[in-house]
């Protein structure tokens, strides 16, 4: 039958076969929109993540819980700079690390002062925390580190305020009645979780120019990463046990030192998102079945009015094969024909909130390759499963008590 012969005779139908494509249609779009706006979602939220720092672990000293030799549970953990430094030489596989002190303090610039907070950090924090600075300023590196130097790089929102729309690098600002030079300013970026506050509004300065200028000796936070990102919770283990040594207090005493895995926080969320990702998929797929059952029921309708003209077909030396494949040929182009339908309504949903603001909040939908290929299997797949026995139906019928009936 002609792809003519085959619409008129659809149209003869036209309840039955609108209900049948809007049905395979709305499994497709289900699939479809729901996937892509899930990947989305994903991706927004690993880059927001992944601003806070890939794969890092960031470790608070706070109180042991537990006694140890000889001293009572309660004691408050304290741990030098210099014990920080020197764990890349007792950790084997801590790829980098990062002493971190913190305080909120003012900052003045000319008439201008800000409340913000002040980090005092090793060089790799910028690698491990992702502080990527603006082009024409840099972060404190290994020279202004050794000489205590009096240099900050600004958080853009910290920048925002104190300079405005003028250039911050080069300038001079206050801090506890010394003067600093700005050598940086944070590039903007996205960022869902923080400590103490979000990057944009606080400030970085060498950790020895912090000891010197507020005389604070203790570390708030240490930041690391394993050279392996399977290795984090190994590093761990090993870093509280070094510490342990150093510090006085017991390997086994994990409220000592808290730590924040943010590798295992970003497994969780994958395997959240796969979750999620196959209980919508899955609904969405029942969906379609139930339009494949549209499919086959519109199809034994089709093939029990051609019975007179099957037989025929079959009376003139037509092989059951050529009806099976003509009865298959068509639920496939009745399938597509859905498929299509639904894709391109899916695909105007997508593309549309694609160049709206919303994307800012729940990340910019995609169709991914494997989703396109799985889609386009499924749809074939409950196609055939639809055609498959109206077609071999027609192929074994009898041609004369076909042409009787």
């Amino acid at each position: 039958m002609s792809m003519r012969e085959l619409v008129a005779a659809l149209r003869e139908e036209k309840g039955r076969t609108l209900g049948t494509l809007l049905g395979l249609g709305w499994g497709i779009f289900a699939i479809l929109v729901m996937v892509s706006f899930g990947t989305g979602l994903e991706e927004l939220l690993q880059h927001k993540a992944a601003n806070l720092g890939p794969g890092i672990a960031i470790a608070f000293p706070r109180r042991t819980v537990l006694p140890h030799e000889g001293w009572e549970p309660g004691r408050p953990v304290l741990i030098r700079r210099e014990q920080v430094e020197s764990l890349p030489a007792q950790v084997a596989g801590l790829a980098s690390i990062s002493p971190e002190f913190i305080t909120f303090d003012r900052l003045w610039a000319g008439d201008r002062v800000v409340r913000v907070t002040i980090s005092g950090v090793a060089p790799a924090y910028a690698a491990l925390r992702t502080w990527r600075v603006e082009s024409g300023g840099r972060f404190v590196n290994d020279v202004d580190a050794a000489e205590r130097r009096r240099v900050v790089v600004l958080g853009n929102r910290v920048k925002d305020l104190l300079f405005g729309r003028e250039p911050a690098v080069g300038r001079w600002l206050q801090l506890r009645g010394n003067r600093f030079l700005v050598i940086g300013v944070l590039a903007p970026k996205l960022q869902d979780s923080s400590y103490s506050s979000e990057d944009q509004d606080r400030v970085c300065i060498p950790a020895t120019t912090f000891e010197e200028v507020t005389g604070d000796r203790f570390v708030d936070a240490l930041v690391y990463r394993a050279g392996a990102p399977g290795n984090q919770a190994q590093i761990t283990r090993r870093l509280r046990e070094a510490l342990a040594r150093s510090c006085g207090f017991s390997p086994r005493d994990e409220a000592a030192l808290q730590v924040w895995d943010t590798a295992a926080e970003a497994r969780m969320r994958s395997y959240t998102f796969l979750g999620l990702n196959l209980m919508l998929g899955g609904s969405a797929v029942m969906t379609l079945m139930v339009g494949g059952v549209g499919v086959a029921n519109l199809m034994f309708i089709r093939v029990r009015k051609r019975t007179r003209e099957i037989g025929i077909l079959l009376a003139l030396g037509a092989r059951p094969r050529s009806i099976l494949r003509g009865v298959l040929g068509e639920t496939l182009v009745l399938s597509a024909a859905g498929g299509l339908l639904g894709a391109g309504a899916a695909m105007l949903v997508i593309v549309g909130v694609g160049v709206t603001p919303l994307i800012e909040d729940i990340g910019v939908p995609r169709v991914s390759l494997p989703t396109a290929a799985v889609t386009v299997g499924l749809l074939g797949g409950v196609g055939l499963l639809a055609g498959w026995f109206p077609a071999r139906r027609a192929a074994g019928l009898d041609p004369v008590q076909a042409l009787t009936e």
